[in-house]
């Protein structure tokens, strides 16, 4: 940089500074970043894969990631888990042919089944550990090929599950201990069935069919390219050219495998002379540009058709800078992003989709970044550009040399050393009228010198503030806080009054902004009272009819018109305004219809009438076709708001940006990207107690029945924060219509019934182009209770049970109609029963034994005869009392039997014998009245009794049975009998029980068998 000094009898007597950097502007990378908070695993990247699928897996020094552009998905090592990594440090990755992901890892390789999601590895051969593999790829035949740190070569045979080691020297060295193979350092050969390796001792080449290696000890042809030299990394340039360092010589060489020639060689040099060898990483991007990094933290871009290099270095205080000093991976998305994996996470560019460029004026003029900074703008002839700032003069800036002078303004102060604030720049001829808010200077472009411009008495005696210019033709047109403007004629050197015909007492009446319409007419924004423009007819500003009292007239920042005449204001908390002077409408944008802030400092419309709205390093791009923004935000003072984004129109159809120490040339016919061929990849589905790693080739997932419930991530890999996707999906058998994703990347379901469903996803750039539909087959397993044969059984089982219902309804009918002459039948033979238990009691046999038996006792035994009486009366007494009961307790049967027993011993007396043998657990069971009576009557009456050959007759239990037995000595005439005592006896505990009355009969005795109840 020198400086210039301006020194001569200039009006009011100032000297101009001129500040110039004269050198070429170099090429610039802005640089986005994904790091350790972004979700990756650790921030030091050693290998990048993108598989078949579409995912970019990272390896890191500290685990393994699978990326879909918005969500990590994470492995490390588990020491319980034996399906797990086999270690963090993941050094190198390929994928084999049937997509498996191969790792080449501190102590071993192992690889990833997609299928199987489990990992799986091997850490030794022939009991010999591999330990450290830094390199691995897939041959044309599907073998692995890896290489180890200080062992040298290995072939895995996926088919047998065999390794093959290939030493450099088998007789001097078989193990391969004294060659390091560098990371980077192993390619398959794009054209023969061969290997190239670097190491230590240069570069060699291993031809897989003969199984013999070229290198400086063994080159039969003399090709240059063994010549011995230390190679650190090693890439190829396409299927034509083979890059290496040869880090003895300090150069890069490209050598064409056609010709086997060395096409050329490249020398970086750094900046901060440093030395640029040992190169650790060479990447060459689609367009054969190479990105290099070196041991010692130096890192170049190297342009392919000048090979001028470019050095890359990370800036604590420049958060687009790349994100480290060293990388060691490199990958180019399809959309030409180059990713670079460095020791501080990824850093990405692109350079080709790049829709603006940022020019750093704060490092050539570094007091740029201490105020507000850059405030007005007018672009010159020549393509320079001369910038009015806030406290720091006049600038003038060259943005293809990077060149930039600095000019004070005469009026300057202790507080404003260079000048006060320019607030407008206005050019004619070879002069620039500089506005301030209370001078205006004219600036001679030849001799770079400043002169001053007489105000008019009124803005002197007034102190009027002005606050902003515009150039008409020959006429300098000046607005401030007043009714009043001004025009200076240029060619007359003299100035005019107009009025602005209002009614308003507003103290703070002022003329904010000013434009020319594409009418060529003067319009003015105007506080408090709307628009006004310049009748040249009645020399006088007349107020449009827009609607008043609205609540943002006192925010409008900014003024502008787009082509098709409608006015557009900036508004700060209000959002963006548009005034149709046609229609005379009014209409609004927020933050609710898509604007990225409501607080707006500034609106430009571009020439094909989109419209840019800046809020400090926020932007929103309107597009007034498709009624839809486009949000994005710069990198840039993300700390600072001590500044106003103005918008400027270039020549070319670009807008410039001021932010503060920086201009930012955006250009609009790239904003529009070209449509993405990359498809939306659904990456993960998350359950309440799992996660499934879904691998992205169109496989379905099947879930149990309580797994309805679920998450689904998704996302296009493509980097564009600036214009980001929308994402539409649909659950087919669910969604009747395609929804937005309200989080980008990822929806959710609750509570889904069984059955089959195809999640469907796309995105939709700003353009409203589509990707093609991602789509994944579910199936949910149907609860038991909701599926098709579970109603199918129940409805057989509710016309079973109709069917049995009506079986059984009828089969009730009948049994009650059944029961209903069961119960005539009982009750025919009860009445029968007691009938004849009221014959047996009445028999006049029984009434004159009794009462002769009576009639002795009274006269010999008077106390006996008393209490055979009372016994007499207690039978007819239990007869009487139970004749309409069914039942009665044994006890109560066993007490009147007794009585009984006892009246006929007075009568028989030895001749007849009655015992009673009762099991006292029974004593109440339920038994019909009279029965023992009846049967000890019924053997009484069928049997002779005499002294010598007594009547016994046992009563006892047995199996919840009464037992009624005597011995049999049947009499020749029973004169009372009808023979149907038994019978009905039968008849009525047939009703009563399950179990039948039982009669046996032998050659000595005579049994009844009554079932208790």
């Amino acid at each position: 940089m020198r400086v210039v000094l301006f020194l001569g009898a200039i009006l009011y007597g100032w000297i101009g500074l001129g500040l110039l950097n004269a050198q070429q502007r170099p090429v610039s990378f802005e640089f986005r970043h994904v790091q350790e908070e972004d979700g990756l695993s650790f921030n030091f990247i050693s290998c990048f894969l993108h598989d078949r699928d579409g995912f970019l897996w990272v390896g890191t020094f500290d685990g393994l990631n699978r990326y879909d552009g918005n969500h990590f998905t994470t492995f490390k090592y588990l020491r319980t888990n034996q399906n797990g990594l086999l270690n963090n440090a993941v050094h190198d990755l390929c994928e084999d042919l049937d997509g498996n992901i191969w790792m080449a890892m501190e102590g071993g390789i192992g690889w990833y089944g997609k299928k199987t999601r489990q990992f799986r590895y091997i850490s030794s051969m022939n009991g010999r550990a591999l330990g450290s593999c830094n390199n691995i790829l897939c041959d044309r035949n599907g073998d692995i090929w890896f290489t180890s740190d200080r062992q040298g070569l290995f072939r895995y045979l996926i088919s047998p599950g065999t390794i093959q080691a290939f030493p450099y020297d088998p007789v001097h060295d078989p193990l391969g201990t004294t060659t390091r193979i560098v990371k980077n350092g192993l390619l398959l050969d794009p054209h023969q069935n061969g290997l190239w390796i670097a190491d230590g001792r240069g570069l060699r080449y291993f031809d897989i069919g003969s199984r013999q290696f070229t290198d400086s000890r063994h080159n039969p042809r003399a090709l240059p390219i063994f010549n011995q030299h230390h190679t650190s990394a090693l890439t190829l340039d396409g299927t034509e050219r083979l890059i290496f360092s040869d880090n003895i010589d300090h150069r890069i060489v490209v050598y064409n495998l056609h010709t086997q020639q060395l096409e050329r060689t490249v020398t970086p040099v750094s900046r901060a002379q440093r030395d640029v060898f040992d190169i650790a990483t060479i990447f060459v991007d689609r367009q054969h540009n190479l990105w290099t990094s070196s041991w010692n933290h130096v890192v170049f871009y190297i342009e392919a058709r000048s090979y001028q290099c470019t050095e890359l270095t990370h800036t604590n205080a420049k958060n687009t800078s790349i994100a480290a000093d060293f990388f060691w991976a490199g990958w180019q998305h399809p959309d030409g992003t180059i990713w670079l994996g460095t020791v501080n996470g990824i850093s990405y560019t692109n350079p080709e989709r790049a829709f603006y460029d940022v020019y750093d004026l704060g490092t050539l003029f570094s007091e740029l970044v201490d105020e507000r900074g850059i405030i007005s703008f007018l672009e010159d002839a020549d393509g320079s550009w001369w910038l009015g700032t806030s406290i720091r003069g006049l600038l003038h800036y060259f943005p293809q040399t990077n060149q930039l002078d600095v000019y004070r303004l005469p009026d300057g102060t202790p507080k404003y050393p260079y000048g006060l604030p320019i607030t407008g720049l206005q050019a004619y001829g070879n002069e620039l009228y500089i506005g301030t808010q209370n001078a205006l200077f004219v600036f001679d472009k030849s001799r770079k010198t400043f002169s001053g411009l007489p105000l008019p008495s009124v803005i002197r005696e007034k102190t009027i503030y002005l606050r902003n210019f515009r150039l008409q033709h020959d006429s300098l047109w000046v607005f401030g806080e007043s009714k009043q403007t001004f025009c200076y004629q240029l060619t007359q050197k003299k100035w005019t009054n107009y009025p602005i015909l209002s009614p308003s007492k507003d103290p703070r009446f002022r003329v904010r902004f000013s434009l020319i319409d594409q009418k060529g007419n003067l319009w003015l924004e105007v506080y408090p009272e709307g628009l006004a423009w310049f009748s040249k007819q009645n020399g006088q500003f007349t107020l449009v009819d827009v609607p008043q009292g609205t609540p943002y007239e006192q925010t409008i920042t900014s003024f502008s018109e787009d082509k098709k005449g409608s006015f557009w204001m900036a508004s700060g908390g209000y959002g963006l305004i548009r005034y149709d002077p046609y229609k005379k409408q009014v209409s609004r944008w927020t933050e609710n219809e898509g604007l990225s802030y409501d607080y707006c400092e500034s609106v430009l419309a571009d020439r094909s009438g989109t419209i840019w709205i800046g809020a400090h390093n926020k932007f929103s791009v309107f597009s007034t076709a498709k009624n839809r923004f486009l949000n994005f935000t710069l990198p840039l003072n993300q700390s600072n708001i001590e500044y106003q984004n103005y918008l400027f129109p270039l020549r070319n159809g670009h807008i410039l940006s001021a932010q503060k120490g920086y201009l930012v040339e955006l250009k609009p016919e790239k904003i529009n990207h070209p449509p993405t061929k990359e498809k939306v990849l659904i990456s993960s589905m998350i359950l309440p107690d799992t996660t499934y790693l879904l691998p992205g080739s169109g496989d379905g997932i099947e879930l149990a029945a309580t797994d309805n419930t679920f998450s689904i991530q998704f996302s296009v890999l493509a980097q564009l924060q600036e214009t980001p996707y929308r994402y539409l999906y649909k659950l087919e058998g669910y969604d009747n219509n395609w929804l937005e994703a309200i989080t980008p990347g990822s929806i959710s379901y609750g509570k889904l019934p069984g059955g089959n469903y195809a999640f469907q996803v796309k995105a939709v750039d700003i353009n409203g182009v589509e990707t093609p539909v991602s789509t994944l087959a579910i199936h949910i397993d149907t609860l038991f209770y909701k599926s098709i044969w579970f109603w199918a059984l129940i409805a057989l089982l509710v016309l079973g049970l109709l069917y049995r219902s009506i079986r059984s309804k009828a089969y009730q009918t009948a049994k009650l109609h059944h029961l209903n002459l069961q119960a005539t039948r009982l009750e025919r033979d009860k009445a029968e029963i007691h009938y004849q238990n009221l014959i047996n009691h009445l028999n006049p046999h029984f009434l004159f034994n009794s009462l002769t038996s009576l009639n002795s006792l009274i006269l010999t035994k008077p106390k006996e005869a008393s209490l055979f009486l009372r016994k007499l009366s207690a039978i007819y007494r239990y007869i009487l009392q139970n004749k309409d009961k069914e039942v009665i307790s044994l006890a109560n049967e066993l007490a009147f039997a007794r009585n009984y027993v006892e009246l006929q011993k007075s009568r028989f007396e030895d001749g007849l014998l009655v015992s009673f043998t009762i099991d006292p657990q029974l004593l109440e069971r339920q038994i019909v009245p009279v029965t023992i009576q009846n049967l000890i009557e019924n053997a009484i009456k069928h049997n002779t009794i005499e002294g010598e050959n007594p009547l016994i007759i046992q009563v006892y239990t047995e199996a919840e049975s009464l037992i009624v037995m005597n011995t049999l000595q049947r009499k020749l005439f029973v004169e009372t009998s009808n023979k149907q005592g038994l019978a009905s006896l039968k008849s009525l505990y047939h009703y009563l029980s399950k179990r039948e009355v039982e009669v046996n009969e032998t050659a000595t005795h005579f049994t009844v068998i009554v079932p208790l109840l």
